[in-house]
């Protein structure tokens, strides 16, 4: 299993490798299996809801934090996927990961509970899609800046498409001081 869950700079997030197996009529990909997911966390996986966004190129939706994990798979498209650590006793906190999503490289990425969720369409659409292991209510998540100072996330454009909530998010000197 060690060469599917590859460990990041931050504790508890893993990049997902799975075989894909093509033939002449497309492909196969098993994209989870939560036996082995689960003995590599440590603990149960389980899932109450699935999530599908479809995102146009340069839309950047995050940096989202949420007392839930998630599995997080973009089966059409591309983008930058970022983790930071959001857990305020965490020796990582503040810290930051970039990998790249989507159908080319078929990997998935685990994030634990605590970490911050944000991703950048790079194609000129795609779909992005994870499975959570709670419900989403209004006020369960939190937010941070996309583009924080402190920070200093490395994003592959300028000036994305951001909602107007994504725009208002607070500074991870608040978030922290929250």
């Amino acid at each position: 299993m060690d060469d599917i869950f590859q460990k990041t700079g931050i504790a508890g997030v893993y990049l997902i490798n799975r075989p894909v197996y093509p033939d002449d009529r497309g492909f196969f990909h098993e994209t989870f299996r939560k036996n082995e997911l689960e003995e590599i966390i440590g603990e149960k996986f389980d899932i109450v809801q699935q999530n599908h966004s479809r995102s146009v190129k340069n839309t950047l939706r995050g940096i989202h934090v949420a007392p839930w994990s998630k599995l997080i798979y973009v089966p059409r498209g591309k983008v930058q996927q970022v983790v930071v650590d959001l857990r305020k006793d965490s020796p990582d906190f503040g810290k930051w990961i970039s990998v790249t999503l989507g159908e080319e490289n078929k990997s998935a990425l685990f994030v634990p509970p605590g970490c911050g969720n944000a991703f950048l369409v790079l194609s000129e659409e795609c779909d992005y899609t994870y499975l959570v292991t709670d419900y989403w209510a209004p006020g369960k998540e939190l937010s941070v800046i996309w583009n924080d100072s402190d920070l200093k996330i490395d994003w592959q454009v300028q000036d994305p498409v951001l909602s107007e909530k994504d725009q208002q998010n607070p500074t991870l000197k608040d978030f922290k001081n929250s």
